[in-house]
């Protein structure tokens, strides 16, 4: 763990961060502090994500008071600006409603992936919050920031209803203050939201089941960052064969998976066009902006893409069939060997690009028995998976 401080023109916010990947800004309930997300920190480091999480205003290691919610989305905003585009935002109670009001403000949104609410909905009921909070003893402490975010409430679902970000309510189980019915207003307003459930845990999941909510995270939000970065790139209006490149990209992945690709070949196959390719000569990002993609998809997965954007085909495609297989840099001249898992996820990322391709594009009969060569020969290395790609009805 590394810690962080952030100063603000009021307070000082301390958190900590911890592991390497796309960002999850991880945002505690009223009354917690940042140690709550620990064991969901663990998960989610092991599973390829970068951590970060603050003592919110007024809570643990944090000073500062949080009068009103408008202060605790402030201090929201100014956390997404210290990191790189492209933040998952995982809010708990107060730390979704501050998220929410921070995502009222298009700067601040443009920075963000998709928001994960953890038991909290912004149609809040006035009586029921009230009632929930005078039984833990809460209300009392914090009357005053509680009367404020009840007031912004039209507000916070207004901002919900606009949210053009993928947004998964994570609802707890007996002891929720959440109902169907405040569900049920939420997917009104906002149907673009998923919701799931953590069973056996009450209002405090990170706290209740920790272990269950960080799998779900990592499951749902795993891609998030990769599509906020492809659409601000615009591959949904670049064309491609069978639609946009988006649409490629997308069906190149599920073909990836599967083949029982790896959460990093997923990724790659998502983003396998950014840099351009021997065969699709328009990249999304210039080589000097590698760091943008790491940031979305994490090392292991660019690098993946870069080699894949790199290949020289010709010369690389020669020696299809030895292991380890020297792979040429087409702009440097420059060899790499590949071999196990990069091998691998190499094959498997080109056979299911070149069978898309092939079912989607007009190809003249050559072209279509020289991919059913080249996935012949990439067989080699995935055998299975070949296997039923040369069996598809595109290439017979």
């Amino acid at each position: 763990m590394t810690e962080r401080r952030l100063a603000r023109p009021d307070a000082v916010l301390r958190g900590q961060e911890a592991g390497a990947g796309p960002t999850v800004l991880l945002l505690h309930a009223g009354g917690e502090r940042r140690r709550v997300w620990t064991p969901v920190i663990d998960v989610l480091v092991e599973a390829g994500f970068r951590c970060v999480a603050f003592d919110q205003r007024g809570h643990g290691d944090s000073d500062g008071s949080p009068r009103t919610l408008a202060l605790c989305a402030d201090d929201v905003a100014a956390m997404l600006y210290a990191e790189p585009p492209g933040c998952v935002v995982v809010g708990a109670s107060l730390g979704g409603l501050a998220a929410i009001a921070a995502l009222g403000d298009p700067a601040v949104r443009a920075r963000v992936a998709g928001l994960v609410l953890v038991d909290v909905v912004p149609g809040l009921d006035p009586g029921r919050v009230r009632r929930f909070l005078a039984a833990g003893g809460l209300l009392d402490t914090n009357a005053g920031l509680v009367e404020d975010i009840l007031a912004r409430v039209p507000r916070l679902e207004e901002v919900t209803a606009r949210l053009d970000r993928p947004v998964l309510l994570v609802r707890g189980g007996d002891g929720s203050p959440v109902t169907d019915d405040d569900v049920d207003r939420l997917l009104r307003r906002a149907p673009h939201t998923a919701v799931t459930h953590i069973r056996g845990a009450g209002h405090l999941i990170a706290r209740d089941r920790p272990v269950p909510l960080a799998e779900t995270i990592a499951a749902v939000t795993a891609e998030w960052p990769a599509l906020a970065l492809l659409r601000d790139l615009g591959a949904e209006q670049a064309g491609h064969p069978g639609g946009t490149l988006l649409d490629h990209l997308r069906r190149v992945r599920d073909q990836v998976a599967d083949g029982g690709g790896s959460r990093r070949a997923r990724l790659a196959a998502l983003c396998h066009a950014a840099y351009g390719t021997d065969g699709f000569p328009h990249p999304l990002l210039p080589p000097d902006q590698r760091a943008r993609l790491r940031a979305a998809i994490g090392d292991a997965a660019e690098s993946l893409v870069h080699r894949y954007g790199v290949c020289d085909r010709s010369r690389t495609y020669a020696h299809l069939g030895t292991t380890p297989l020297p792979l040429t840099d087409r702009f440097t001249g420059e060899t790499v060997p590949l071999a196990a898992d990069d091998l691998t996820d190499f094959a498997l990322l080109t056979i299911a690009n070149e069978l898309d391709v092939a079912r989607t594009a007009r190809l003249t009969p050559e072209a279509r028995r020289g991919i059913r060569t080249l996935i012949a020969a990439l067989s080699v290395y995935v055998p299975d998976f070949g296997s039923r790609a040369l069996a598809d009805p595109c290439l017979r």
